[in-house]
């Protein structure tokens, strides 16, 4: 038999390897459901201010790099509407037969991710698509600007440089040498005195590549707050630049100081600023921005579930996604009570942590993790007081077994009654009581009652304390939500658990505590030995 565990425990750890490779291999699955980096409920206002204007337009988000959009509503009455989708971006245009007098708006969910390059490579491309070539087009400047870019462009670029270098220079140049100021409003004034406003830093950035012909395009976009932000009402527009490299648009944000990436805390609005400026100038309409983040689970399981059931292979069939959701919520729970076995096997077989039997430490962590820990650990030590003093009072009048046990049932519950009449359960976070803790606790009072007289008050307390640090350990294993994700996806990984249990139950050697325990005799055998 011994000869034997080795090939057991091998399959054991076999079966989920051999699944989980051909899942990721073979079938082409992900591990994990695909993370939800930042969601936003988005929400925009539109009003003309031409009081006998019969349409208005104005930018949307549209899918693309970085960017989901679900959920998306177009809302106001009595309008027709269009929604223009070209190569770059979309807008979004109401129509009306009569004079526009109330303000239409558009919803949207919006999934963003970041964008990222990590590598740019030398680029000498001449030739360029037609839709690229728009983005080539020379500005008209005025004869002072155009002397101040001459100026410029003699002093940063050396001639002989591949597009690639010369789109890093200049943005070098602009995002260092030119600070931040929205007061100053033109090339001439930002080149003169080293200050400029996001637009013109924008603009000047497109320019100088343009001239290069290299093409470049300016970004109307929305910087979202983070978490550690002062909630902003209304969301203003600011500008960054993209430019066409090695057959793709790189973004670079000359304001922040983002060359070849963009956080996922920007949101493009559109991606060619000229189209859109007359539409969107303060003097012709009047819009209102909104972006809240939503709140939303970590996994996105529903995209998973279709990925796995469009594969339609034998894992689509067994696999948990394809339960009802009230099912699939206790699963969520069940998979991770053999990772609290093992938590316990350990503790008790290596460790030498005395607890009260091989449940009671799981039930209260499962405890723990319907209420709240705080909650959970006042509601525990209340029964073990009620657990003491019925001890001294029930033995004297010689009780049977089954009345006591209803006496001890009766006064939980009226230890219930007055944690929900006092408010305790809301002052310690408890989402809700109900009549699981009921059972777990009645049935402990009297095991530990049994025990204070067999074995006395101070053993008592050390099992006591095991089983509450167990059951913590537990439950901090628990609150791991990626390795609740990890087994409900893949539940095959209960092999891995039970080949270590296996591993766990050969084990015949001394614990950690008895070490400690037998400390004094291990020095004297020393002793004896050296002697």
């Amino acid at each position: 038999m011994k000869r034997l565990t080795p090939w057991i425990v091998g399959l054991l750890f076999l079966i989920p390897t051999g699944l989980l490779v051909y899942k990721s291999q073979v079938l082409n699955l992900s591990l994990l459901p695909q993370k939800v980096d930042d969601v936003w409920n988005f929400y925009i206002s539109v009003k003309p201010k031409d009081a006998a204007a019969t349409s208005v337009a104005f930018p949307i988000p549209r899918a693309g790099d970085g960017l989901k959009i679900s959920e998306e509503r177009i809302r106001g009455k009595g309008f027709d509407t269009l929604i223009d989708r070209n190569s770059d971006s979309a807008m979004l245009t109401w129509l009306s037969k009569e004079p526009m007098t109330k303000r239409v708006s558009y919803t949207a969910r919006i999934d963003i991710t970041p964008v990222i390059v990590r590598k740019i490579d030398k680029d000498y491309t001449s030739v360029y698509p037609r839709q690229i070539k728009k983005y080539l087009k020379q500005p008209v400047l005025t004869p002072e600007e155009e002397t101040a870019i001459k100026l410029l462009e003699g002093a940063i670029f050396e001639g002989g440089e591949d597009k690639s270098l010369i789109a890093r220079k200049a943005f070098y140049y602009v995002h260092e040498e030119i600070q931040r100021n929205v007061k100053f409003r033109t090339i001439v004034d930002a080149l003169s005195s080293g200050k400029g406003s996001p637009l013109i830093k924008a603009r000047l950035y497109a320019y100088l590549l343009r001239r290069k012909q290299v093409p470049a395009r300016i970004v109307a976009m929305l910087r979202l707050p983070l978490i550690t932000d002062s909630p902003v009402e209304k969301h203003q527009l600011t500008y960054a630049s993209e430019v066409f490299l090695n057959n793709r648009w790189i973004a670079v944000d000359t304001n922040r100081g983002h060359f070849g990436e963009r956080p996922d805390r920007y949101l493009v609005m559109h991606h060619h600023y000229e189209e859109v400026e007359k539409t969107i100038a303060k003097s012709k309409v009047a819009y209102t921005i909104r972006a809240d983040r939503a709140v939303m689970n970590k996994f996105n399981k529903e995209e998973y579930r279709k990925d796995v059931l469009r594969k339609g292979s034998f894992f689509s069939f067994i696999s948990l996604y394809r339960l009802p959701l009230p099912v699939q919520n206790i699963f969520n729970m069940i998979l991770l009570i053999p990772l609290g076995a093992l938590v316990l096997c350990v503790a008790r077989n290596l460790v030498g942590i005395p607890t009260f039997g091989m449940f009671t430490p799981i039930l209260l962590t499962m405890f723990f993790r319907e209420t709240s820990l705080s909650f959970g650990l006042f509601f525990f030590l209340s029964v073990v007081a009620i657990g003491c003093i019925e001890r001294y009072v029930l033995d004297k009048l010689y009780l049977l077994a089954v009345p006591r046990m209803s006496i001890i049932l009766t006064l939980v519950i009226v230890l219930l009654m007055v944690i929900a009449f006092t408010g305790l359960a809301e002052f310690f976070g408890a989402s809700h009581i109900g009549y699981f803790p009921i059972v777990i606790v009645t049935a402990f009072i009297e095991r530990f009652s049994i025990m204070m007289t067999e074995d006395g008050m101070v053993n008592t307390m050390k099992t006591l304390l095991g089983t509450l640090v167990i059951s913590i350990l537990s439950y901090s294993l628990y609150s791991i939500s990626m390795l609740e994700i990890v087994m409900f996806t893949n539940p095959e990984m209960l092999f891995y658990v039970m080949g270590l249990l296996v591993l766990i139950g050969k084990y015949k050697g001394y614990r950690l505590s008895e070490f400690i325990r037998f400390r004094d005799l291990i020095a004297q055998v020393k002793k004896k030995g050296t002697a």
